[in-house]
């Protein structure tokens, strides 16, 4: 078979970040943006697309944002999981996550009311559960975990705050400005870790989730928001 035939699996098309090649995020967000946008045509309505991700970088997650609006989907969930030994050799040593979020995406769907936090508090708190359920599997997260599992939160959050009014027209840089912009009025990465340390990841279960109460344009159903 050609794909086990090549001395190497780097190709000229592969969507990776590289300075001595000059791929930067631009590149990196448009080639996403593209595959992301014919997965969803490809799509029966309300089926998901799922798929998995992490990096170290919120700029990553943020190209994350842009291509999945720009594609018209909608994060519906997302779970932190397991992808990696620890003792892998690209990131012993490294403070690396080896937990992925699953991204679980639709064009229309419902969403849990629990789910939308509206500030760093309660986005804390729903981490604080994810945590929990991982303590339960057998796995002990790190702070690179949790910086990956918050940043997997805030792309599903701005996702669903930003796709109203979603212009994919933009330049790719414009886009993922307003995809960091809202990042940072929301209140960043860095404050949610720190109402994380605070409580030392310790906090209320989902049950006690603080969240945003106002109805949904595209309707509601007591629990779940439809979309």
């Amino acid at each position: 078979m050609k794909a086990f035939s090549a001395e190497s699996t780097r190709n000229a098309d592969e969507l990776t970040g590289n300075i001595t090649l000059k791929r930067g995020i631009e590149r990196f967000t448009k080639g996403l943006s593209a595959v992301f946008s014919k997965m969803a045509k490809a799509l029966k309505a309300g089926s998901p697309l799922a798929f998995t991700f992490h990096h170290n970088s919120l700029e990553a997650y943020q190209s994350v944002a842009v291509a999945l609006l720009d594609a018209g989907l909608t994060c519906s969930a997302t779970f932190p999981a397991p992808a990696e030994m620890g003792g892998s050799i690209h990131i012993s040593g490294t403070g690396s996550s080896i937990i992925d979020t699953i991204f679980i995406c639709r064009s229309t769907g419902k969403i849990s009311r629990r789910t939308l936090a509206n500030d760093p508090l309660s986005l804390s708190q729903i981490v604080r559960t994810d945590l929990e359920q991982l303590r339960l599997g057998g796995v002990k997260p790190t702070p690179g975990d949790c910086r990956c599992i918050v940043a997997g939160h805030l792309t599903r959050l701005a996702v669903w705050n930003l796709k109203s009014g979603w212009q994919s027209e933009q330049r790719v840089l414009n886009r993922l400005q307003a995809v960091s912009q809202w990042m940072k009025t929301f209140g960043g990465l860095e404050i949610v870790l720190n109402q994380l340390n605070d409580r030392n990841h310790i906090g209320p279960t989902a049950a006690s989730i603080s969240v945003r109460e106002e109805p949904s344009n595209g309707g509601e159903d007591g629990e779940y928001i439809s979309f």
